[in-house]
């Protein structure tokens, strides 16, 4: 940046004498540091709740991605176990097995 395009500031006043020459208000250097910190504050508040929503998010699908594999797993087992059950009482009853 150049120093050239930066206003003046009188020290003992804290006025910027650019706003002299305006006809629109002016505020303070010192108000609008205080605005931009604020505003930096709530960017970083907002850019971290976003970032642990979207950690959470993550979190559920794995638990329930997990889930419905183990349940699944759960079942698939049960049935295997069934038919394996059909199969040999069918064996011991002389029918063929299907």
């Amino acid at each position: 940046m150049s120093d050239e395009n930066l206003p003046e500031v009188n020290e003992d006043k804290m006025e910027c004498t650019t706003c002299k020459k305006k006809n629109s208000a002016c505020i303070s250097f010192l108000a609008h540091e205080n605005a931009m910190m604020h505003k930096d504050t709530d960017n970083e508040r907002a850019h971290r709740t976003t970032l642990f929503v979207c950690i959470a998010f993550v979190l559920i699908v794995i638990i329930f991605v997990a889930a419905y594999t183990i349940r699944t797993s759960i079942w698939l087992d049960t049935i295997n176990k069934l038919v394996a059950e059909i199969v040999e009482l069918a064996c011991a009853k002389g029918i063929p097995a299907p």
